[in-house]
């Protein structure tokens, strides 16, 4: 049975014990020691190596969990995941954020952090092109997750209009899905991709340590004669996410 350090002094202080533990066991799946598919040590045996409580082991687990490092098997344990990357296209930007994950075998839903009514900044109204100062648009903040991790947060804004009339259908579903399914056809976008580190606030979102690099997908979508129908930014975790482009020169 491996020995685990555990962690004390001024390195206990810094995080939580449940936390220190799962980062250990993180760092043995990714430089190998534990492959995909292999069966990680019982609660109890981790339990033993650490020295502490199976009410312990149980936080550093779900940790895992949640970063989608391992399943839990009901009556057979706990196992390492195949690791492969959810993939999002910047040539059909478009395309609906649970239509990819279906393709790609996850369950997509979102969970909605807050949707209120704002007054739109400068930097809002000229991307949703609002022509009357101090216009108000919904903004909507709402993580995304494939099956039970979380992998992105969806920073929405939405003409006043729209955010009123589909107020509950955007709260519960994905921003792309809701609007095609209520007749607002979207037929191009203006997309930028670039990368920010984690903050508090976000590695308590999506459950990644502080620092850690996140994907932002900035995006404007119209309608028709160009109009623009929402705007916004994805931020997903590097570590389940990539963006991907097919470029064809003649």
């Amino acid at each position: 049975m491996t020995k685990f350090m555990v962690p004390s002094g001024q390195e206990a202080d810094n995080q939580p014990l449940h936390v220190a533990i799962s980062e250990q066991l993180k760092a043995k799946i990714e430089s190998g020691k534990y492959e995909p598919g292999e069966r990680l040590p019982s609660e109890f045996d981790l339990g033993e190596a650490f020295g502490v409580s199976r009410t312990t082991v149980r936080k550093a687990i779900a940790n895992l969990i949640q970063q989608g490092l391992v399943t839990t098997q009901q009556g057979k344990g706990i196992f390492v995941t195949e690791q492969h990357k959810i993939t999002f296209s910047m040539s059909n930007p478009l395309m609906t954020f649970d239509a990819a994950l279906r393709q790609q075998g996850y369950q997509g839903r979102v969970q909605s952090l807050r949707f209120q009514r704002v007054k739109a900044s400068p930097e809002i109204s000229h991307r949703l092109q609002l022509s009357t100062r101090g216009a108000e648009v919904y903004w909507q903040e709402k993580i995304i997750y494939a099956d039970e991790s979380p992998i992105a947060l969806d920073m929405v804004y939405y003409p006043e209009t729209i955010g009123k009339s589909l107020s509950a259908q955007l709260q519960a579903g994905f921003t792309y899905s809701t609007l095609l399914a209520n007749g607002i056809d979207l037929n191009a976008a203006k997309v930028t991709l670039e990368s920010i580190p984690a903050t508090y606030e976000l590695s308590e979102y999506l459950a990644v340590p502080l620092g850690m690099p996140l994907l932002v997908f900035n995006y404007v979508a119209y309608q028709g004669n160009h109009q623009p129908i929402v705007c916004g930014k994805t931020l997903s975790r590097s570590d389940w996410t990539c963006y991907n482009a097919e470029i064809n020169l003649d």
